[in-house]
């Protein structure tokens, strides 16, 4: 039996409270339920008549049996409350220890004190070993003075930090993750942090790729844009430059030989042509010049290009190749080869500096899976043949910084000079004619490497000398049909054809021109004709003089290449394409061969 102290008091009720407080009342209400459970279960009370008397005795065995009940209903709460403890746990274990996010709690030294499971299977290492691991271990070391600022940021300040870095899996690539991170204390009052790791590498592989996507639009924009800017200028330019060169020969021609203004009007001459090659290599830039493609060994073709290569640069620099005689066969035009690897090897000696350097050329074939995807141009451009031709170009200068790879390729782009710079654009706009692509791989102080990648031809490579020649004479006589609606081209190109023997009939357009035509049907012996008019275009014109003298002699002019100009169907084709601004021989010989394949059988 217990001790008199231990005994429960009948007088008191052991839980209650005098504060009223929660406790109180959930005892006073176990009490009741005790008392009314005991009344329930008078019945089944033995009574011991011998020591109590009968009141006595059934008050204590009351008592007992209501503080029975009592703890038999307690009981029963502490074993429904450890169920909700074990539900609450596993839930817990759910919510924390699988969650898709690593959880931390750390030291403020950045001393791993906590981990889940999930923390430990981002960084592939059990959990059992996270314990007491500085957090930086796995952090990748490009990345460490990320993680240590927001730390120190994050303790100094108590504002919640967020960053982005990569860190390490064993035996893995290093991916992306977020770290969130708040300050707290734990049971002792010591100062911890907590961290939230997020797996982001998808999403980092994203916006990657959707960066790309928008680089490649802007350049594919930026493309038709100085596209249509640089064609448009060629045209204007060509138009202009046809009046300042031709009237400079009429007049260099006029002079008595020896002259005094002879020798200056001629480098003014020299200058106007200069200036018409650089509209035709902003052509070139687009793609858009009249090419001969025909089977070349690239290595051969290299190999001839070599002593006006090695003449051309200062004397430090050094050429090294690396040219197989027997190397790969593409179809490519020779002279625009020859441009593409003079522009490209100058560009490397330029890149060198002023001190002694080296340049590296070599030519090789490779599969398409060894074309680089990065850095390379045209942006849109993708290997569709089985095998490439490359020519590669190494420099040792300083390097290209990575804000410049998008601008490389503009026109007039450049980094030494100012007014420099279409060098690289040119070599682009021919190995974009040629279906090739250019990729460029650099680093700052390690120098460039350029590489074009043409595809790989299985024509056979035929030795012909050249079928050049010159042009059959006629006789300058009878009257020509000059259409332009430039009144300086019109006034400048009746005074040459009257110079070289031809009376000269004028038109504005195509409608005057096929009025005047009408008028002079007869005299007409040859039509001169600009491609591109107000109110009828010189195909529409060309149509329109056909349908009244078919097989008529026509000359299509234009500032614009002829490839261009010359693109799509037309139910009638001019005999010769004149590109302005021509020389006066140029024309003399453009007469010539109408005049000669109008007369041939289908010249027409």
């Amino acid at each position: 039996m217990t001790p008199k102290a231990a005994r429960p008091n009948p007088a008191v009720n052991p839980l209650a409270d005098s504060t009223g407080s929660p406790v109180a009342d959930l005892g006073q209400a176990l009490r009741r339920r005790a008392e009314t459970l005991a009344g329930e279960r008078a019945g089944e009370m033995p009574e011991n008549l011998e020591v109590l008397s009968p009141e006595a005795a059934r008050r204590a065995l009351h008592e007992l049996r209501v503080h029975q009940i009592e703890l038999e209903m307690q009981n029963e709460e502490l074993r429904r409350t450890e169920e909700a403890l074990e539900i609450s746990r596993a839930r817990y274990f759910d919510l924390y220890d699988l969650a898709p996010v690593g959880y931390f709690t750390l030291s403020e030294q950045g001393l791993i004190l906590e981990a889940n499971l999930t923390a430990a299977k981002l960084l592939g290492v059990p959990r059992g070993t996270l314990a007491k691991q500085p957090l930086s271990r796995f952090i990748l070391p490009e990345d460490q003075d990320i993680y240590y600022l927001h730390r120190k940021a994050l303790l100094e300040t108590g504002a919640p930090q967020a960053w982005e870095l990569r860190v390490l899996k064993k035996d893995a690539a290093p991916f992306w993750v977020r770290v969130e991170a708040t300050t707290a204390q734990d049971a002792d009052g010591v100062s911890i942090w907590r961290a939230v790791m997020s797996d982001i590498t998808e999403r980092k592989f994203d916006e990657a790729e959707k960066a790309k996507l928008e680089a490649q639009n802007r350049q594919l924009q930026k493309a038709e844009g100085l596209g249509r800017m640089a064609a448009a200028i060629a045209h204007h330019f060509n138009n202009h430059l046809a009046a300042v060169t031709g009237n400079l020969e009429l007049v260099i021609d006029d002079l008595p030989r020896g002259a005094g203004p002879a020798e200056q009007l001629a480098d003014a001459l020299r200058a106007a042509r200069q200036a018409a090659e650089v509209s035709k290599l902003m052509l070139t830039y687009l793609g858009q010049t009249q090419v001969r493609n025909e089977p070349l060994n690239l290595s051969e073709a290299c190999r001839r290009s070599l002593p006006m290569l090695r003449a051309a640069m200062p004397k430090n620099i050094v050429l090294d190749t690396d040219l197989p005689s027997l190397g790969p066969a593409v179809r490519a035009d020779a002279n625009q080869i020859q441009q593409v690897l003079t522009n490209l090897v100058t560009n490397a000696w330029e890149a060198g500096g002023a001190g002694p350097s080296a340049v590296h050329l070599a030519v090789r074939t490779v599969s398409p899976a060894d074309v680089p995807a990065s850095h390379r141009f045209p942006v849109d451009w993708r290997p569709h043949h089985n095998a490439y031709a490359c020519l590669e170009v190494v420099d040792a200068g300083s390097g290209i910084a990575d804000r410049n790879f998008e601008k490389l390729f503009d026109p007039f782009f450049s980094t030494r000079r100012t007014g420099r710079g279409l060098g690289l654009s040119v070599v682009l706009g021919i190995v974009r004619a040629h279906g090739g692509a250019v990729t460029v791989e650099s680093e700052p102080g390690r120098g460039s490497s350029f590489r074009v990648f043409l595809p790989v031809s299985a024509e056979q490579v035929l030795s012909r000398p050249d079928q050049a020649g010159k042009s059959p004479e006629i006789d300058a006589c009878g009257t020509v049909l000059l259409v332009d609606d430039e009144q300086m081209l019109r006034k400048l190109g009746g005074t040459v054809l009257t110079r070289l023997g031809f009376s000269v009939l004028l038109a504005k357009d195509g409608v005057e021109a096929v009025e005047v035509f009408r008028q002079h049907q007869g005299e007409v012996r040859c039509v001169i004709c600009d491609a591109n008019m107000p109110r009828m275009d010189g195909w529409q014109t060309l149509a329109a003089l056909r349908k009244l003298a078919p097989g008529l002699p026509v000359i299509l002019c234009s500032g614009y290449d002829q490839a261009q100009v010359m693109a799509g169907d037309h139910p009638e084709l001019p005999q010769v394409f004149l590109s302005k601004p021509y020389q006066l021989q140029t024309l003399r010989d453009a007469i010539s061969r109408a005049l000669v394949q109008a007369n041939q059988p289908g010249g027409s």
